[in-house]
């Protein structure tokens, strides 16, 4: 039973990001306490009590609009919809959803961000070189 998987569900299973493949699901009416670290795909429906840190820059952590963490988050890829109470730092895409609540800092390179989604903290942007913006005063003394 456990060994008759082929070889296409194994490649499936190992390159996540394209297969839409979850690995890992905490069900809604599950509560952990303690840290987790996880590695592919991490589908958040229940609560954790601890931090959550992924082992690549290539996993994803969705949290769904039960999912609730009272701990920090360190992710390759993050999709929120429901409530985080601590920083957030996402090396690759962060995708914040309407019902997404958050009440900590986030370290980012790339987020989109919904209508209706709240953000009680800093964003951070870790990307590397920010564009200057151009004041009017320096504007007005270039004419």
């Amino acid at each position: 039973m456990f060994g008759s998987k082929n070889n296409k569900e194994i490649i499936m299973a190992n390159n996540n990001q394209t297969s839409g493949v979850v690995d890992t699901i905490i069900s809604q009416d599950t509560n952990v306490k303690g840290d987790l670290k996880f590695s592919g795909t991490l589908h958040l429906l229940g609560s954790v009590d601890g931090s959550i840190v992924s082992n690549t820059d290539n996993d994803m952590l969705i949290i769904s609009d039960t999912g609730r963490i009272n701990g920090s988050v360190k992710t390759g890829n993050l999709n929120i919809n429901g409530a985080v109470e601590g920083d957030v730092t996402v090396t690759g895409k962060m995708e914040v959803s309407s019902q997404a609540r958050i009440n900590g800092n986030i370290y980012y390179v790339n987020i989109e961000m919904e209508t209706g989604s709240q953000v009680n903290g800093q964003l951070i942007y870790q990307g590397g070189d920010v564009t200057p913006m151009i004041s009017k005063k320096s504007e007005k003394d270039g004419q």
